[in-house]
């Protein structure tokens, strides 16, 4: 299920800011996460980002026994045009968990300003409790993506 921000901003203004290092770090530590590791490469007009993230949430028992109390996570996410606007994709593995979430998006100009839409597929392989820690793992992320959409709109101005 896709999520959709639309956005009262340029595509081109958004998208400069979400493969900002500067930006990427404040956003992350604004939403209350430990200082990040950032790596940014460009190759063409494709930009890949990697990111070690540290976040501290409290997760039902179920996950908190799997997960622990901080959640140690790598990202790495990719973007390129599409279009009027790009497309990409992101895998976040985390520490501890036999599975990761990855996710597609695009984020394209709009009569308004532009849509960032993220589509979420989570996968653990673990029996009996996987697919509660799978729902649980997008529920954090998605979470987590409101938050830093919210700080990103209060960039904006």
């Amino acid at each position: 299920m896709a999520i959709e921000y639309g956005l009262e901003h340029p595509a081109e203004r958004v998208y400069a800011l979400l493969t900002d290092k500067t930006f990427l770090a404040e956003r992350i530590e604004a939403v209350g996460e430990d200082p990040p590791a950032i790596k940014i490469t460009k190759k063409g007009k494709k930009v890949n980002i990697e990111l070690q993230r540290a976040a501290r949430r409290d997760l039902p028992k179920v996950a908190a026994k799997v997960i622990g109390s901080v959640q140690k996570f790598t990202m790495e996410e990719s973007w390129e045009p599409d279009g009027d606007g790009w497309s990409g994709s992101y895998l976040i593995q985390f520490g501890g968990v036999p599975g990761h979430v990855a996710a597609d998006f695009e984020l394209y100009p709009t009569d308004e300003g532009c849509v960032y839409s993220i589509t979420h597929k989570p996968k653990v392989n673990m029996p009996i409790i996987g697919k509660t820690l799978e729902k649980i793992l997008v529920s954090q992320v998605e979470d987590g993506c409101d938050a830093e959409i919210d700080y990103l709109v209060e960039a904006l101005g």
